[in-house]
């Protein structure tokens, strides 16, 4: 195949072939500069999607911890909780004792009666803020899961990404090594 070379008289001319050579070394060249680039740009976007990765492996960890904090406020507010339930049953049983023996005693009683229903009071509103305790500690775990399931599904579809990218690339360079090593 003579590629257009001109011929002489030992054969094809020499700055014909010279400068086929040189302008297929410049494109070579060109094409083995951006398949570098694109190389090189893959690499840091794999390197930046591990670090994103071990970030995530932190905030797991990070939530883990704070869930096990969680986990032993919810068991001391479940231990306050039956502290208040027993301490409402008794000061429910106490009412109900002296409001038996309201007939012997009617001042005795009523200053009885007083005190207990005050207790009463004051185990409405800790149950009250008992209650408050939980719906904002459980609505702040719930934020901080949602906010970690939100990150692991962007950082799974940038790994996607660039997984994609990183075969495309490596296509693209098997199609030019083909092309190279086939010329």
């Amino acid at each position: 195949m003579a590629l257009g070379f001109r011929k002489s008289l030992f054969g094809f001319n020499c700055d014909d072939v010279i400068d086929y050579i040189e302008n297929t070394h410049r494109k070579f060249k060109i094409k083995a500069d951006n398949l570098k680039k694109t190389s090189d740009e893959l690499s840091a976007k794999l390197d930046q999607s591990k670090i994103d990765y071990q970030n995530l492996l932190d905030e797991k960890n990070d939530i883990a911890e704070k869930l096990q904090e969680f986990t032993k406020k919810a068991d001391e507010i479940e231990r306050l909780s039956e502290n208040i339930g027993k301490l409402y049953l008794v000061s429910q049983a106490n009412a109900q004792a002296v409001m038996s023996n309201s007939q012997e005693s009617a001042a005795l009683s009523n200053d009885e009666v007083v005190k207990n229903l005050t207790a009463i009071d004051q185990a409405h509103i800790s149950l009250n803020e008992l209650r408050q305790s939980i719906i904002k500690t459980s609505e702040d775990y719930i934020n901080e899961v949602d906010s970690l399931i939100a990150s692991l599904d962007n950082t799974r579809r940038q790994i996607a990404d660039n997984t994609q990218k990183t075969d495309e690339a490596i296509e693209n360079f098997e199609q030019v090594y083909e092309n190279i090593v086939n010329e």
